[in-house]
């Protein structure tokens, strides 16, 4: 085994046609069963962040060991976030945490930061929070908790919802989970049923614009990414994917390779090259920025959740089970291990030492992989 390490959440939501209950695989890992959504005929988004409960994460010697589901690397500090509001960071590689101080024992789902000091991370009931000391404390921008009197169960809601009240459904108790900026004023936070907020003062203020995404079936949205600040992706469920070439202004829909759901991608290493993965272990490249792709063919089903660059032609994706995808010609071929404890692998990050952060069902690992693997003897 290359690696020693030690994440997970299949995420099940409850949407009400009818209260029916349906289970989406987000994560693919085991299960978090969300409140029952309320569907309002013409219900704009609203920022309900005074209706969030505060419950301060409880501050654990174990908290490293807990489900962590995502990880970041912003100029050497190391960031990594999880179940019950666990925000952690460590400064020096990976070798020891401190725990943030964070208002929410949700699980947070996604981590970004615009600069050393201003990060941003979103998770369940849309809550959006925000840092400005480098991820040490945390405060609420955002929220959307769920709320009970906005559906009514007598309602024919297919047939009264148009488009136009498609795209301004109530999502109170969805939630968020991704978030990408592209500097330290504009950004973007997605989630299940189309969720699509974007903010142009640092998340002061977040306007819906799903409209902009055209995304009329509210699929729900897994990753954004960008390499450049201009190329942006969304991946989501239904093999949805979407590209814009203005940072985000403008959206168009990209034919899709796969009517399976993609979990997250690797942008990159060329300004046109991009690897998207999910479900069942698929994974499509493209090298025209979307326009066509190619399937990866591996030996691997499991579902791949995460991945990163490595060196100048590395890529590494980790998913459930342990699995971990090697290659070593950006993405165009890959080589299948997988971890002793068989834990699954949610995020994935490299270290200012060439290390890897692995993090996932059991917390986060420190591990160095084979150069061999890599590209890198």
């Amino acid at each position: 085994m290359v690696l020693c390490m030690q994440k997970t959440t299949l995420l099940a939501i409850t949407k009400p046609k009818q209260v029916t209950l349906y289970t989406l695989l987000l994560w693919g890992l085991f299960g978090v069963l969300l409140n029952t959504l309320s569907f309002g005929t013409s219900v704009a988004v609203a920022n309900e962040k005074g209706k969030l409960e505060t419950r301060f994460s409880v501050m654990s010697m174990k908290a490293a060991q807990s489900l962590l589901v995502d990880a970041i690397n912003i100029n050497g500090k190391l960031v990594v976030i999880g179940a019950r509001g666990h925000i952690l960071v460590s400064r020096d590689n990976g070798k020891s945490w401190k725990q943030a101080k964070v208002p929410t024992q949700n699980l947070i789902t996604a981590v970004y930061f615009a600069s050393s000091d201003l990060g941003w991370a979103v998770g369940h009931e849309a809550v959006i929070l925000h840092t400005k000391d480098g991820g040490d404390s945390w405060d609420f921008q955002y929220g959307a908790p769920f709320s009970p009197g906005g559906y009514d169960d007598d309602s024919d809601v297919e047939g009264e919802v148009s488009d136009e009240d498609l795209y301004a459904i109530d999502r109170s108790g969805s939630p968020l989970l991704d978030v990408w900026f592209r500097n330290e004023k504009e950004g973007f936070a997605i989630g299940a049923y189309g969720y699509f907020l974007h903010t142009s003062d640092a998340g002061k203020t977040w306007e819906d614009w799903s409209k902009r995404l055209g995304n009329i079936d509210g699929w729900h949205l897994n990753a954004i990414s960008s390499i450049d600040n201009k190329l942006v992706y969304v991946a989501g469920e239904k093999g949805v994917l979407f590209r814009s070439v203005d940072g985000g202004v403008g959206w168009e829909v990209l034919n899709s390779p796969y009517d399976g759901s993609f979990f997250g991608m690797v942008v990159g290493p060329g300004l046109n090259e991009m690897i998207v993965f999910g479900l069942q272990g698929h994974i499509f490249r493209t090298s025209d920025s979307g326009d066509n792709w190619r399937e990866i063919e591996t030996e691997n089903q499991n579902g791949i959740m995460a991945g990163t660059l490595y060196g100048e032609r590395g890529v590494i994706l980790v998913g459930n089970g342990g699995v971990m995808m090697f290659s070593k010609d950006d993405g165009n071929s890959f080589t299948k291990q997988v971890t002793d404890d068989r834990k699954s692998i949610a995020g994935i990050v490299k270290t200012d030492e060439n290390k890897l952060i692995l993090v996932g069902q059991g917390g986060v690992k420190l591990a160095t992989p084979s150069k061999s693997l890599v590209g890198m003897e």
